[in-house]
C-alpha cells in the first residue's frame, strides 16, 4: 500500500463592511498568504447597523479591484436576504472554510452572533487586533477557546472612516491608488 499524504487546505473568510477596502485589508490578506497561516482568502463584504455602507456591488467591484492570486469575493447575497453575518452563512458556503477573519472591533460584538459557540467549535478566527487588549478579553470571555483564536498584533495603519475622511486630499495614504480612482469615477462617499 502506497503512503499517501494529505494537506489541509487552510481557506479564511475575510469577514468585514469593507467600506472601501483598504490598503490595510489589502495588506492583511497579503500577509496571512505570505506568511502561510492561509492559503486561500475570500473577502465577503457584510452589511452592518452603520447608516453609511455603499451597495455590495460597489463594495465587490472595489474589493475585485485588490484582489490577488489565492484570493476572491463572495456576495453575502447569495446566502442572506439580509446580508448579515451569521452560522447559517457559514454552513451555505460550500467552499471549505477553516477560518474566520475579522478586526478586534467586530470581535468584541462577537458573543452577540447568533450561535456564536457554534462558530468557535468549528472554525478558527484570526483576529486582527486594532489597539485593544484582546489577550486579556479572550482569557475572561472566551477561556475554553482559546485554542481557536489567532491574534495578529502587528498594527495596520489606517480604517475605512480614515480613508473616506481623506477622499478630498490629493494624495490617500489609505487607498489602493485603483481603488481611490473608482471611488472618484463613481462618485462615492460624497
Amino acid at each position: 500500500m502506497q503512503n499517501k499524504h494529505f494537506f489541509i487546505i487552510k481557506k479564511g473568510l475575510f469577514v468585514g463592511s469593507f467600506n472601501p477596502i483598504t490598503l490595510a485589508h489589502e495588506s492583511i490578506a497579503s500577509e496571512l498568504l505570505k506568511e502561510k497561516i492561509l492559503d486561500y482568502i475570500y473577502f465577503l463584504p457584510v452589511n452592518s447597523k452603520k447608516q453609511d455602507l455603499i451597495s455590495i456591488d460597489k463594495r465587490i467591484d472595489m474589493i475585485n479591484i485588490i484582489t490577488k492570486e489565492n484570493q476572491s469575493v463572495l456576495n453575502i447575497y447569495n446566502y442572506s436576504k439580509e446580508g448579515l453575518f451569521n452560522i447559517e452563512i457559514l454552513q451555505k458556503i460550500k467552499l471549505g472554510i477553516t477560518h474566520i477573519i475579522m478586526g478586534s472591533d467586530l470581535f468584541l460584538k462577537f458573543n452577540k452572533f447568533k450561535n456564536y459557540q457554534e462558530i468557535l467549535t468549528n472554525y478558527y478566527l484570526i483576529i486582527i487586533n486594532r489597539g485593544t487588549d484582546i489577550n486579556e478579553y479572550i482569557k475572561k470571555n472566551y477561556q475554553d477557546y482559546q485554542d481557536k483564536i489567532i491574534i495578529i498584533d502587528k498594527t495596520y495603519i489606517g480604517s475605512s472612516k480614515l480613508a473616506k475622511d481623506n477622499l478630498k486630499e490629493s494624495y490617500n495614504k489609505y487607498l489602493n491608488d485603483k481603488v481611490l480612482d473608482y471611488i472618484k469615477r463613481n462618485n462615492l462617499y460624497n
